[in-house]
Parts: C-alpha cells; sequence; structure tokens
C-alpha cells in the first residue's frame, strides 16, 4: 500500500465513521413511521374524492420507494435541524388526453389533506408532502404501455415555465440493481454496524397523531409485507451514505446544485467493494469520481450515466448544466472530492483529536459532538486514569499532555479506545 493510501490497519477513523453512519440514517422505528405514511399514501389517494383514484388500477398499479430509501441511504440533511427526504412512485394508467401537466396537477389535488401534513408543494417532477422533520417527494408514473420490462415508465417534467414532457424511468430496476450489486454486506462487517447502531441511532420521526403512535407500536410485533426494503449492512452503502452527507453540508451555501443522489449512487455500485475498510471504502468513491470529473473537463466531455436496468433512463439528465455551466457543476464536485479525500488520508493515522476537529468539518458540528458523546459512553472503561478533556463547541478531545485544563475543557468518562478495533469491544 503507498503512503497515499494510509489504510492498510484498522484506525480509529473507522470506528468514528461507523459512529457517524449510525447518527445520520433512518433508525428502524423511524423507518416504521416512513413506511406507515407510504401505506397512508396508497389509502389517501385511493379513496373516493381522490380525483386520482379511478385510474389506480387494484393489482396492477403498485405504490412503492424510490430512490434512497429503497436503496437504505437516506441520510439527515441540515445542519441546524433533522430531515429526512423519502421518494414514492406511483403508478397511474394516465389518460391518454391529459396533456404532460395534468398528472402532476391531479396529483397535487389528490394529496389535499393527507393526514399529519404541514404542507403540499408542487415541484418539477413530484409533489412533495411535507411533515416535521421528513418530507415524501411523490412522482407519478405512467404504466399504461405495460413494457414487458419490469415496472418501467414514464415520469413527467413540468417546471412552473417552460414546456413539459415525459422521461424514461425505472426505479425499480434501478434499487434491484444497486442492492443486487451490493449485495448484504459482509458479516464483520454487518455485526459492527449494528453494535454502532444500538449505541449512536437516534429517533427522530414525532408521530403526526395516536393512531400513527399505535400502528407503528403494532409493526414491533407483526411486520405487515415491507413497502420500503430492508436495510442493506454493506459498506459501500454506507460509505454512500457519509458521501451523502459530507456533500450535503458543503454545497449547502453554494448556489449550485448538488449531483443528484441517483448519480452518486450509481457510481457507489460501480465501485464495488474495498475490502481495507470503510475508510478506504469512502476514499476509493470519493476519489473515483473526483476523478471522472477532471476527465471530462479534460476533454471536454460530460458524464451520462443510464440506468444499468433501462438505458433509456437517464439518471443524471439533468446535472451538469449545458455548456460553461456544466463545467463549473463538475469542477465545483471534484474540488470537494479531493477536499474530502485529502482529509482522509491525513486523519487515516492521526490521533483521535485531529480525528475529532475532522468529523466537525467532514459532517457537521452537531454530528461531531453527539459522535464524540457516543464515543465516550462507548469506552467508559478505560485503563489509564488520566482523563481525555473535551472543548466544548470546539471540535476537540484532549489529553492532558497536549493542554493545559481549563474551565474551557471538561472531563470526558474514562474509556479504554485503541485504534486498532473497529468496534471498540475490547473485553477486559
Amino acid at each position: 500500500m503507498s503512503h497515499e493510501h494510509p489504510f492498510h490497519q484498522l484506525t480509529a477513523l473507522d470506528e468514528v465513521l461507523l459512529d457517524v453512519a449510525a447518527l445520520i440514517e433512518l433508525s428502524p422505528r423511524d423507518r416504521r413511521v416512513a413506511e406507515n405514511r407510504y401505506r397512508l399514501l396508497k389509502e389517501h389517494l385511493e379513496r373516493d374524492k381522490s380525483p386520482l383514484a379511478p385510474y389506480l388500477i387494484d393489482g396492477v398499479s403498485l405504490i412503492y420507494a424510490q430512490g434512497s430509501v429503497a436503496t437504505s441511504t437516506t441520510i439527515v440533511s441540515g445542519t441546524e435541524d433533522d430531515r429526512f427526504d423519502v421518494d414514492a412512485i406511483v403508478e397511474v394508467d394516465v389518460p391518454t388526453n391529459w396533456d404532460d401537466s395534468r398528472a402532476l396537477d391531479e396529483l397535487e389535488k389528490a394529496l389535499q389533506g393527507f393526514p399529519g401534513a404541514t404542507e403540499i408543494v408542487r415541484c418539477t417532477r413530484c409533489v412533495q408532502i411535507r411533515f416535521p422533520f421528513m418530507h415524501m417527494d411523490v412522482a407519478i408514473m405512467d404504466r399504461r404501455e405495460r413494457m414487458t420490462l419490469s415496472r418501467a415508465g414514464e415520469i413527467f417534467h413540468s417546471p412552473d415555465s417552460g414546456d413539459a414532457y415525459r422521461v424514461a424511468s425505472n426505479p425499480w430496476g434501478f434499487t434491484a440493481w444497486f442492492r443486487t450489486k451490493v449485495g448484504v454486506g459482509q458479516k464483520k462487517f454487518a455485526e459492527s454496524l449494528g453494535r454502532h447502531r444500538t449505541a449512536a441511532g437516534r429517533n427522530r420521526l414525532d408521530f403526526i397523531n395516536e393512531e400513527e403512535r399505535l400502528v407503528v407500536a403494532k409493526a414491533d410485533q407483526a411486520d405487515l409485507p415491507p413497502i420500503i426494503p430492508s436495510e442493506i449492512d454493506a459498506q459501500e452503502a454506507v460509505a454512500l451514505k457519509l458521501l451523502k452527507r459530507y456533500l450535503n453540508l458543503r454545497y449547502e451555501d453554494l448556489t449550485l446544485n448538488r449531483p443528484p443522489s441517483i448519480y452518486l449512487t450509481k457510481k457507489a455500485g460501480d465501485v464495488g467493494f474495498a475490502p481495507l475498510g470503510l475508510s478506504m471504502q469512502l476514499f476509493v468513491l470519493a476519489d473515483s469520481i473526483a476523478k471522472i470529473m477532471r476527465a471530462h473537463i479534460q476533454k471536454g466531455t460530460r458524464p451520462l450515466e443510464v440506468n444499468p436496468s433501462y438505458p433509456a433512463d437517464k439518471i443524471n439528465d439533468r446535472w451538469p448544466r449545458p455548456g460553461p455551466d456544466g463545467l463549473t457543476d463538475m469542477r465545483t464536485l471534484a474540488e470537494q472530492l479531493e477536499h474530502l479525500t485529502s482529509e482522509l488520508v491525513k486523519i487515516a493515522i492521526a490521533p483521535l483529536v485531529e480525528i475529532a476537529k475532522a468529523i466537525d468539518d467532514l459532517f457537521g458540528e452537531r454530528v461531531g459532538k453527539e459522535q464524540r458523546a457516543v464515543l465516550a459512553a462507548r469506552h467508559d472503561r478505560r485503563k489509564d486514569p488520566t482523563p481525555i478533556l473535551s472543548a466544548d463547541r470546539s471540535g476537540a478531545i484532549q489529553a492532558p499532555a497536549i493542554v493545559v485544563s481549563s474551565e474551557q475543557y471538561r472531563e470526558v468518562p474514562r474509556h479504554n479506545f485503541h485504534p486498532s478495533v473497529l468496534d471498540g469491544e475490547d473485553d477486559e
């Protein structure tokens, strides 16, 4: 292994990244809350007063999860609050006399009065149902053609200005491709991830009413057939979550659009498994995409990824932008990813204090603070009596040999942290 890739042994960074991943994903309870809302979506659209009810063909039309919630890579967004974005597809036999804007118009009408929603917002390719800490993007899929390819069809692009048109799409097939490509993950990694989820997982979604609380509680005892696919415990999926969180923060203050999540998901599937651990997996994913951007910039070309299950489905048809703006899009992404890889190389073999500071920068101060609390709680059995000191709002964890104790620092609970143990579960 060259000096550019210092991931030849398990490091403190692997442990910290697993905590971060657990902190930013949907908890099992929150997945059940989201699952219940998918079921409410079907019930709401099929009610007697729904203008879409006549076009939902029982036994043929499906309402199902798509996007990150289907690939099990949904993450919390925002620096100051916690929001989850989940996506749904509604299959409809769209009448032939409807223009390309009407399907979303009718969907917007049909979603009015959705239980617990704070707002219904019409977007270019979907209608968004907003809840506290979560929103659900609902898109219409026209399946009238009944293609031989499973669940392929057309969605609708209907902007505020400009022409509306149809877009070939097969999210069902893409989800199947990704989940097959990534697989279920290695057993040892999945076990470590499970322990970190137990320690760091957070329930964030509020119940919309008492009925939802009871439904979710009942699901604990007897799960219904899932609408949201099962979690993926593969290292590739966890690295993708971390990359998405990092880019969300880096683009938060920029006027440019982030590359679409599905594009990053496609590249994560293409990269495949990196055998040297989560740190290396994240490095390889970021590095490979950065190199792709640089190559396109040099050649004067642009990436065009297609859905492997249905090549007519262009998964990044709106990114990068046409012309010179597209160069800015690609250059910006390359620069952000190169910053990430540079930081990973520096902290891969760094002491815990440097890792802690970097986590704040890479994944957000609030997540960093939560991770340090989890780390301290997990390793509260340290044999060395020398205290570890933490500075509030500084991103720092220090030992007295490094800093002079003052009111700025407080003692972190004792632990037996060792950087070569991935899951941090040393037996004494």
